[in-house]
């Protein structure tokens, strides 16, 4: 995806505009595929305002009794927490335990307390919420998302379903969970984008504003690594060969690996190495036909084989990956 279609979110990440409120819909949409998933888990949201605006810990809400969530405990963050006068507007964690109810649950069924911190995802008090067999639901900061994901590296018994920029999978912080199968892509969001609302003071310069003002920011998907998700990641035979067009597929200068400009490219011969557009990790499983080698960046990190370059020219990040033995 071309550096132009990114700007509106490295525009918000630069700025540490991280007010992007995912909607009702788009948690509803991925969030029902994992039912039994969320039976007795105790979900935790790190990273949240108020109880209200947030739409995952009001989906959690809604559904806790449908589904026979444990528990839920919330945190809000507050930046300015040392203030001289206490305002009452200080970080708090809130929770609500599944009292054995079918239906619905309320912002007014959560208990309160006040945190001594700031309620930072990975400040002491809200990270030591991630008990073993926790699971975390939550939109962290784009321009925090790699630090949620090194998080989530510290805690391997701790599960997660998080709404993130697809190219954080390349990150140093994330690519060793996509290595190790502790991170896919989720089970909607394919397209690339997602709508979310935000704050009138932001520009309005997404790829697509909705009548209720929810805009369009591309690049966006889920990342979790439930294995529910595994199950539409099959990988269809494209019809396209190696051998008589090796024309269509040039190497690298870098690395003894050709170059594949489109997934639908992949070549159903070849079993070397072959760099391709990291969308191919919409369609990825840990098991699946193609075992993920690395990626192409020219970055640093012990998962950046080479830098993308052919005929001294650089090219797109891609990700490196070979056909399985016998695939």
């Amino acid at each position: 995806m071309g550096a132009s279609q990114h700007g509106f979110l490295n525009n918000a990440q630069r700025a540490k505009a991280d007010e992007f409120y995912t909607t009702y819909e788009a948690i509803d949409a991925e969030l029902k595929h994992y039912k039994t998933d969320l039976r007795d888990r105790h979900v935790i949201c790190p990273c949240n305002d108020r109880p209200g605006k947030s739409m995952f810990v009001q989906w959690i809400l809604d559904h806790m009794g449908e589904y026979g969530m444990a528990s839920l405990t919330c945190t809000s963050y507050e930046a300015d927490r040392d203030t001289l006068f206490d305002d009452g507007t200080q970080a708090r964690r809130w929770h609500v335990g599944n009292d054995g109810r079918t239906g619905a649950y309320t912002t007014g069924d959560l208990t309160a307390v006040p945190l001594d911190g700031d309620g930072s995802f990975d400040g002491p008090e809200a990270e030591a919420l991630l008990e073993p067999g926790t699971l975390v639901l939550t939109n962290p900061p784009f321009s925090l998302a790699t630090r949620f994901m090194r998080m989530i590296g510290r805690h391997p018994d701790v599960d997660y379903l998080i709404v993130a920029n697809q190219n954080l999978i390349t990150s140093n912080d994330t690519l060793p969970l996509v290595m190790a199968g502790r991170c896919v892509a989720g089970l909607t969001c394919h397209t690339g984008g997602m709508f979310f609302h935000m704050p009138d003071s932001y520009p309005r310069t997404g790829t697509g504003i909705r009548a209720d003002g929810a805009i369009n920011v591309p690049a966006i998907t889920w990342l979790t690594g439930l294995k529910t998700a595994w199950a539409d990641k099959t990988w269809t035979p494209t019809g396209r060969t190696y051998e008589g067009h090796e024309d269509e597929y040039p190497k690298y200068d870098t690395i003894d690996a050709i170059e594949v400009s489109s997934i639908r490219m992949i070549p159903d011969d070849h079993t070397g190495l072959m760099g391709v557009p990291i969308s191919l990790f919409q369609r990825w499983r840990p098991d699946g036909e193609f075992e993920l080698v690395g990626i192409l960046s020219g970055g640093t990190g012990g998962y950046d084989k080479a830098s993308p370059m052919i005929g001294g020219r650089q090219k797109y990040n891609r990700l490196l990956i070979r056909r399985r033995a016998g695939r």
